[in-house]
């Protein structure tokens, strides 16, 4: 089978296992992200480029603009673009991956297209800056052989999506390098590299997202199961052993990650792979634990879909069966998701009504489903009807 045949199957499988999320409601800090979208833009079209308006205080100008694309839309049309995002980079992938793997390449691509854990950034309105960032950084690694100027250029708009885009820059090299080609990665290190450093320049980075003291031993504590769950995604760190889905997921893990280690002609494949999952989580290793850090994962993928191509060049009828479970896992996974939404949003809409004081429910990743909505930025006070506003400030005075 060539690379170009079914090529439709990978945005296909990107999107169906995920349909039950186009309903899913929009979360608090989805819809501040809107809100300041429509307000920033709205003061000044080239606002997004002189404020640190993105997550966490970091600067995302081409993220606000895209989330002004579908402000004051209906959720529906909000999680499509998400949907429309994530099936882009899975046809991205499958291309990339036909000119390495021949003829694995659609396994590799429907096993990322299915990825349980990108339930997160296929359902989470506010996860599209992952999703926008890994389709930049999939247009790079394309263009990298043939037009490596463009790729360094595809590799600034990754990063103006979202900072951690930056991990992008070490992996181009590396691919390069693993081509023969190591000098076609300079013009993506040094572009790529300057808009990193611009937006450091610019952004006020909230402390707790900077690397510190901790982070040696938050790595040694979260790298290993969580690049297990992205090769093998059948259990979600922060559930185990207290889930007891996940312990048993995780068992399961490491089983077929030892049947990765068995690998024959594709070993090459694995090495690449494992490095590039490696280079994709270390600018995240610190933030793992936030909310379950599902969203960080969509890159680091990226790699897990090189191995698991390269594995079906070996055993392809069984990476199509860890295909089809995997997708029967992620319509599972965003049936759950959209349910605890719900909840959610009901909670939300519950407090809105009640005494401003209250504080959010009480958060623990371990009661959630494998992926699922959070109280991420709390409940911010401009969502809260203004006059029990007035009221708790006429009762102060």
């Amino acid at each position: 089978m060539r690379p170009s045949d079914r090529r439709w199957l990978p945005p296909l499988l990107a999107v169906l296992p995920f349909l039950p999320l186009l309903t899913a409601p929009r979360m608090v800090d989805e819809r501040v992200l809107a809100f300041e979208a429509i307000k920033w833009i709205g003061l000044d079209p080239l606002a997004p480029w002189a404020l640190p308006v993105g997550g966490s205080g970091t600067w995302r100008p081409l993220l606000v603009y895209l989330f002004r694309l579908d402000a004051g839309a209906p959720d529906v049309v909000a999680h499509a673009l998400n949907l429309g995002l994530h099936a882009a980079a899975a046809a991205l992938l499958h291309r990339w991956l036909g000119r390495r793997l021949h003829p694995a390449a659609l396994l590799g691509a429907c096993f990322f297209a299915v990825h349980p854990a990108h339930v997160a950034t296929a359902g989470w309105i506010g996860g599209r800056a992952d999703g926008a960032m890994v389709v930049a950084a999939l247009a790079a690694l394309l263009l990298l052989p043939r037009r490596p100027l463009l790729a360094g250029l595809a590799a600034v708009v990754a990063i103006l999506f979202k900072e951690t885009g930056v991990a992008l820059l070490p992996m181009l090299a590396l691919v390069a390098w693993a081509d023969g080609h190591p000098r076609k990665a300079v013009p993506s290190i040094v572009l790529g590299g300057a808009a990193f450093a611009l937006s450091l320049n610019l952004a006020g980075v909230d402390a707790a997202y900077w690397p510190g003291r901790t982070w040696w031993a938050m790595a040694s504590r979260w790298a290993p199961p969580t690049a297990l769950e992205v090769l093998v995604p059948t259990f979600v760190p922060v559930g185990v052993p207290e889930v007891l889905r996940d312990t048993v997921g995780l068992g399961a893990a490491v089983l077929v990650a030892a049947l990765l280690l068995q690998l024959g002609s594709s070993r090459r494949d694995l090495r690449l792979g494992s490095a590039l999952v490696g280079l994709a989580l270390l600018p995240v290793l610190h933030v793992l634990p936030n909310d379950g850090g599902q969203w960080y994962l969509l890159l680091p993928s990226v790699g897990a879909a090189l191995i698991w191509g390269g594995m079906a060049t070996e055993r392809p009828k069984a990476v199509l069966a860890l295909v089809g479970i995997l997708a029967l896992l992620a319509g599972g996974e965003a049936v759950a998701w959209r349910r605890a939404a719900v909840d959610v949003a009901a909670t939300i809409e519950g407090q809105r009504s009640a005494d401003p004081r209250i504080a959010p429910p009480h958060q623990d990743p371990r009661t959630w489903p494998h992926r699922g909505p959070s109280f991420c930025c709390g409940l911010p006070h401009q969502l809260y009807d203004e006059p029990l506003l007035e009221r708790e400030s006429n009762s102060r005075q």
